[in-house]
């Protein structure tokens, strides 16, 4: 499969002479009986070997089926039925062969999906290590093209160590050694480096690579890294070093006080708290701010842009959410609307794997399959227009739940933006929501345009989930079908149609960094300072009126007041606030899993059962009361404190007898 991780102006120029308007398919690399005494015989040569490498990394994008991380079915964030028949294949969400505890040491793997992402990030990491080790003998390339080609393969390394870190916790630290490849065990008698360890060795390289780093791409290569692309990798790590789980919080005991190094009893993950660390966390989002590149991404208000709450400032954006189209500035970057290339707020995103996720939402009679449904969990996150809860709603912009019946509904159809229109008849529990609530869920009675079509039964249709609608769970004849009574419809275009005559889908790009998210990581971070920090000449405490700075811009642009002094007042009340947040900013976009795991609330969030709608009923004889799930998929959901992180391959703690395994796993 090619991937879609581009080389930089430097790689695309190694091409020049040879496939240029091809050098985003790195199916042109040389194999691994490629002679290594070859490889800086030229420009060409390198720049094969280096794509070598590249095509070695895990799927970046796939995040709902065949991933090689356990993507949004791994967490509270989504639900699948697991594996299905789909005809001519086996459809296999990895994730809940993790929640159903089918994935073991020896076997974490399945149709075209593996978690196993250990083997081929040191083979990354080898390939890199050759490569370093005598670019200066390329006769080709002068002393400018081998200090950025010398950037982009170091960014290349620390992304592989990056990609372990994050699923399979602290990885063996190789700095520039190149190992043979045909040893006996011993050769190989390494061990791993703490948690602390190797953050600090990835950021730091992220952080030097970075230097080289263009800041920006053309047209041709603008999902490339860039020198933003590192930064932001590093104040991720930075901040989940400072979270709870790796920072002698709570969770660091609980799933780590018995996790050592068996060369010298060192603890892998510390078990002490360092409030440093989140100073640098905060540093180091900074720097990405610093960089005056990014903002987040609005479209200008119109006609059909709903009125703001009179409690959300009306001051023109970023001051407040005036000018601005609320629902459009959040839903366009997702539904492919947005053009990439003008988009500010994305700083890194790929194509890999989003395009096919529609089939994964889109109605059953549609199209798609209904095999991805979202949680009443997350749906109830979702604040009102007015920024409340639904708990405490206002008389203004009231949450209408009761009674279960046919009058419990929105009288008439409201236009709420060019794109979205809330249907009269819909259950009114769903009205006088947030903006980014309508972008990201799909609930009964929501229209589903399909506008590409021209097929009388194909477009405009009102889709609903409860038994006997023309989506409900009756019309399944293999088990799939929409568990809860809600799906996700984050990255639908109102064009996009999956079967009918001129059917097309947009294509959409999946943020892999977003500027919202490292606006948010600041705001995090700040929040756990007690004192002034001085973190590589950036000074970071919490300040208050810094925090509402950047966390408001993502609050405004979304339509909402921005925080409020009672929030503010303590930092566990506003810990609660911001992973509430990201929770909603950053659905379905591949950050829950590790989020519930960094704060140490996962298994709070296990032990409560996941409920839905009861979509074995009909609309008004029970369908939006809430019920626990009843599918197979939920009831064999189980949480076990080994699934902190994902098991290292019984092949390769065999493979080097020194590799000590994480703890609950098979050795």
């Amino acid at each position: 499969m090619k991937k879609i991780f581009l080389l930089s102006s430097l790689v695309a120029m190694l091409f020049a002479f040879g496939s240029c308007t091809n050098y985003l398919n790195v199916d042109e690399y040389f194999a691994d009986t490629f002679r290594e005494d070859s490889i800086f015989a030229n420009k060409y040569n390198i720049t094969r070997y280096y794509n070598g490498a590249v095509n070695l990394l895990p799927t970046e994008g796939r995040l709902w089926e065949y991933g090689s991380t356990p993507g949004i079915t791994g967490s509270d964030e989504a639900v699948s039925v697991g594996r299905w028949n789909g005809g001519f294949l086996d459809v296999q969400y990895s994730g809940t062969f993790l929640t159903t505890n089918q994935i073991t040491a020896s076997s974490m793997s399945g149709w075209t999906w593996d978690f196993n992402v250990w083997d081929p990030c040191y083979k990354i990491v080898r390939k890199c290590n050759v490569l370093l080790s005598n670019i200066s003998a390329v006769p080709d390339m002068n002393s400018i093209e081998k200090m950025q080609f010398r950037s982009e393969v170091r960014f290349l390394r620390a992304y592989a160590y990056y990609w372990i870190l994050r699923n399979q916790g602290p990885v063996i630290l190789l700095g520039d050694e190149v190992l043979s490849s045909n040893e006996g065990s011993d050769y190989y008698s390494h061990y791993r480096s703490t948690m602390d360890e190797c953050v600090e060795y990835i950021c730091n390289e992220f952080t030097e690579a970075a230097e080289y780093m263009p800041e920006e791409r053309s047209q041709n290569e603008i999902y490339a890294p860039t020198k933003g692309v590192a930064l932001s990798l590093a104040a991720r790590l930075r901040l989940t070093d400072a979270s709870p789980l790796y920072n002698g919080g709570d969770a660091a005991r609980r799933y780590f006080s018995n996790f050592k190094r068996s060369s010298d009893g060192e603890f892998y993950v510390s078990q002490s708290y360092d409030e440093r660390k989140w100073a640098v966390a905060a540093a180091a989002a900074k720097k990405v701010i610093d960089m005056g590149r990014y903002e987040l991404y609005t479209v200008a208000a119109d006609d059909n842009t709903a009125q703001l709450p009179a409690n959300v400032p009306s001051a023109p954006y970023p001051d407040g959410a005036g000018g601005i189209d609320p629902y459009r500035s959040y839903s366009e970057q997702f539904t492919g609307e947005a053009v990439v290339m003008t988009n500010k707020e994305l700083i890194w995103g790929t194509t890999n794997g989003v395009n096919g996720s529609n089939s994964h939402i889109f109605p059953l009679t549609l199209g798609g399959s209904n095999a991805i449904s979202v949680p009443q969990r997350m749906v109830d996150m979702y604040y009102m227009a007015d920024g409340r809860d639904i708990h405490e709603a206002s008389a203004e912009y009231p949450y209408n739940n009761r009674p279960y019946d046919n009058t419990c509904i929105v009288q008439a159809d409201k236009v709420l933006s060019k794109n979205y229109t809330l249907k009269g008849g819909t259950y009114a529990a769903y009205d006088n929501r947030e903006p980014r609530f309508y972008a990201n869920i799909g609930f009964s009675n929501r229209l589903w345009t399909m506008s590409s079509t021209t097929v009388s039964g194909k477009h405009d249709v009102q889709v609903g989930y409860y038994r006997g609608a023309n989506n409900g769970p009756q019309l399944s004849t293999n088990n799939v079908y929409c568990m809860t009574g809600y799906t996700a419809v984050k990255y639908v275009h109102p064009t996009d149609a999956l079967s009918g005559e001129n059917a097309r889908t947009i294509q959409k790009t999946l943020p892999l960094i977003r500027y919202a998210e490292i606006l948010l990581s600041y705001a995090e971070a700040l929040n756990h300072l007690t004192r002034d920090w001085e973190i590589d000449g950036i000074h970071v405490s919490r300040d208050t009126e810094e925090i509402k700075k950047y966390f408001n811009r993502v609050r405004y642009r979304a339509g909402l007041p921005g925080l409020t002094d009672d929030q503010l007042a303590s930092v566990e009340t506003l810990d609660k606030v911001i992973q509430r947040e990201r929770a909603i900013e950053l659905f379905h976009e591949g950050h829950r899993f590790y989020d519930i795991r960094r704060w140490g609330i996962v298994d709070e969030l296990e032990k409560e059962p996941l409920t839905g709608l009861n979509v074995n009923l009909g609309e008004w004889s029970g369908f939006y009361q809430p019920c626990i799930i009843q599918h197979s998929a939920i009831r064999e959901r189980v949480w076990k404190d080994k699934m902190i992180l994902l098991p290292i391959s019984l092949n390769e703690v065999r493979k080097a007898p020194t590799i000590d395994q994480n703890p609950g796993w098979e050795k």
